[in-house]
């Protein structure tokens, strides 16, 4: 069934509708009909369009923040690898004479001890006397190369700085 609605509209719109109607072959009454049809379905949807236009705009702002966490994250493994990297890095030989292997980073902070003989190496930590001119950086027997012990400490103060910042966001 159908109905007629009597409408006056303005000349350019009727003459818009004849020319919509002519383009594609159709009555006035049937480009008419397509027109309103598609303006009450766009209508009808317009809020559906709105809500997807704020979905978008919430993921937008939970990308950024993705992204920000991704940057932060790269920036604690580039730390936790450099730590890895001096950890891995021989320090110095085992005070105990008869063994005198080489130390690690992480045999004295993590370990405490030799991994060869398991001699305690928590004297190694203590701060010794000023090496002879010439000597500086280099292990003494039984020691750890200053050096080398200051950039662990550096890398591992870099990580617990990284790991502080990022608890805080």
């Amino acid at each position: 069934m159908s109905q007629v609605i009597y409408a006056r509209v303005p000349d350019t719109l009727k003459d818009a509708v004849d020319m919509y109607a002519a383009e594609r072959g159709n009555t006035l009454t049937s480009a008419v009909v397509d027109l309103l049809e598609r303006g009450l379905v766009a209508t009808s949807e317009a809020p559906s369009i709105a809500e997807l236009g704020l979905r978008l705009a919430t993921a937008a702002a939970q990308k950024t923040e993705i992204e920000a966490s991704l940057r932060s994250v790269r920036l604690e493994l580039q730390t936790l690898r450099s730590l890895s990297e001096r950890a891995r890095q021989t320090l110095g030989s085992c005070p105990r004479q008869e063994c005198s292997l080489p130390i690690t980073g992480y045999d004295l902070l993590v370990t405490g001890h030799c991994p060869s003989c398991q001699e305690a190496l928590t004297d190694l930590l203590k701060l010794k006397a000023p090496q002879p001119e010439g000597t500086a950086g280099q292990p003494r027997a039984g020691g750890v190369s200053e050096r080398d012990f200051l950039l662990l400490l550096g890398a591992l103060g870099a990580v617990v700085g990284v790991a502080y910042l990022a608890s805080k966001s």
